[in-house]
C-alpha cells in the first residue's frame, strides 16, 4: 500500500482570518438588528401610551359632554389662559373630573382648560391635554359645548 501526500493547494478549508473576518461582519450584522429591535420596541411603547392617553381625554370629553353646563369642573376658573387654551402651565383644572373631584391617572397628567362664550355666547370651548413620561408626550383634544347641550369634538 503506497501512501501519496496530498498537496497543500487542495486542501479545502478555511483559515484562522477568513473565520475571524466572518465573524467580524456577522456581529455588525447582528448588532444593526438588535438596534433595530430596541427601536421598535420603544416606539410600541410610545404607541401604547399615545393610546392610552387618548382614551383619557376622550373619556373626560365626554364625561364634560354629559354633565351639566355650569358643573363645577367644567367652569372658566382662570380667564388668563382663554388665549391659549393649549397651554399645561396655565390651565383651568389639573387632574379633576366634570365633577369636580380629583382623579389620578398613574403615569398620565390631565390639565382642562376653559373659555366661556368661546366662540360665541352661551357656548364653552374645552381643551384637555393628557401628559406623560414628565411632559415630553401629549395627546390634545377639544370640544366646544353650548347651554342647548350640543358638543363638536375636535382633535389635534
Amino acid at each position: 500500500m503506497q501512501f501519496k501526500k496530498k498537496s497543500s493547494a487542495h486542501n479545502a478549508g478555511f483559515t484562522l482570518i477568513e473565520v475571524l473576518i466572518a465573524m467580524t461582519i456577522f456581529s455588525v450584522g447582528i448588532l444593526g438588528i438588535m438596534k433595530l429591535q430596541i427601536k421598535s420596541i420603544q416606539n410600541n411603547s410610545l404607541a401604547g401610551s399615545s393610546t392610552v392617553a387618548g382614551a383619557i381625554a376622550q373619556l373626560h370629553l365626554e364625561s364634560i359632554i354629559s354633565s351639566d353646563f355650569y358643573a363645577p369642573g367644567i367652569r372658566d376658573i382662570n380667564k388668563a389662559n382663554n388665549g391659549d387654551l393649549k397651554s399645561v402651565n396655565n390651565f383651568d383644572f389639573r387632574n379633576i373630573n366634570a365633577d369636580g373631584r380629583p382623579v389620578y391617572w398613574g403615569k398620565y397628567d390631565l390639565v382642562c382648560n376653559v373659555a366661556d362664550d368661546t366662540p360665541i355666547r352661551n357656548t364653552k370651548t374645552f381643551v384637555v391635554t393628557v401628559t406623560w413620561d414628565k411632559g415630553r408626550h401629549s395627546r390634545r383634544l377639544s370640544t366646544i359645548k353650548s347651554l342647548a347641550s350640543g358638543s363638536i369634538v375636535n382633535s389635534y
